[in-house]
């Protein structure tokens, strides 16, 4: 397992139990106290947590918000946006889920013209107005942490949209647990906006894949591309190959897209 893996899991742990001690970390992932010491200083100068004896907490945040994401890979995340835009054809409906990632293929797609988005993000829609591209957000009600619209208000609209291609942002990644998110209400939203599209892309930088967080949006079969970044996980990137999925690592350049066993 490598440290990014690791220090994800740690952090899904204190998502869901708001605590984690040396001793049970040292057994579930069968390393030394010295490994999983650094793994905690490292998240602890990330801000993800903070230090306690024998341990760490989550410092009082049960999901770390979207203003707390915003900053962190900045430069992978625009690689995936970059890349995952050129799948887009002219005139399509778009769908654009929340989350930071997906924030950058919408300021990607604010360059196109011609196109819908759909989505529940005010962020999003935010970032596309005044932008040749028509856009419909989704109703319901406001997620602070996420910025996102969630709820039944919202479902009566969305099914009767179709899509020709999603992007779904995740906060985990994985074969068994699929698409994963923290929230509950959230994961049905998106899995609502999964069902009326014909194409699903995720978008994840690598320190979403391997990993299962609470909620399940869905499994990983109804994806068909992941659009990563070039830190990915080899093996990771196999795994997912193994079980049908098309994965495209967005390199640091514009342009430049590894696809398939393209990946070193």
């Amino acid at each position: 397992m490598t440290a990014t893996i690791r220090r994800g899991t740690i952090l899904d742990l204190l998502t869901r139990n708001g605590f984690v001690d040396l001793a049970g970390l040292q057994r579930q992932f069968g390393c030394s106290e010295a490994t999983i010491r650094r793994d905690l200083d490292q998240l602890q100068r990330e801000g993800r947590l903070r230090r306690t004896h024998g341990g760490a907490v989550l410092d009082g945040h049960r999901e770390r918000t979207l203003m707390m994401r915003v900053t962190e890979r900045v430069e992978e995340k625009q690689a995936i946006g970059r890349s995952a835009v050129q799948m887009v054809p002219d005139g399509a409906a778009v769908g654009l889920a929340g989350g930071t990632t997906t924030l950058q293929v919408a300021h990607c797609l604010a360059h196109r013209s011609g196109l819908t988005v759909v989505t529940n993000a005010i962020n999003v829609a935010i970032e596309l107005a005044n932008k040749d591209v028509r856009v419909i957000v989704i109703g319901g009600e406001l997620r602070k942490e996420t910025y996102e619209l969630v709820g039944p208000l919202g479902e009566p609209a969305a099914s009767q949209l179709h899509l020709d291609i999603i992007f779904m942002g995740v906060d985990g990644l994985s074969v068994e647990g699929g698409l994963t998110t923290h929230n509950m209400v959230e994961a049905r939203v998106d899995r609502m906006l999964i069902d009326r599209a014909n194409e699903v892309v995720v978008v994840a930088d690598h320190t979403k894949l391997g990993r299962k967080t609470f909620a399940q949006i869905a499994p990983l079969e109804v994806a068909h591309t992941l659009v990563t970044d070039s830190s990915a996980d080899p093996e990771l990137i196999r795994q997912f190959e193994r079980v049908g999925l098309r994965v495209m690592v967005a390199r640091g350049d514009a342009e430049g897209i590894a696809s398939g066993n393209g990946v070193d």
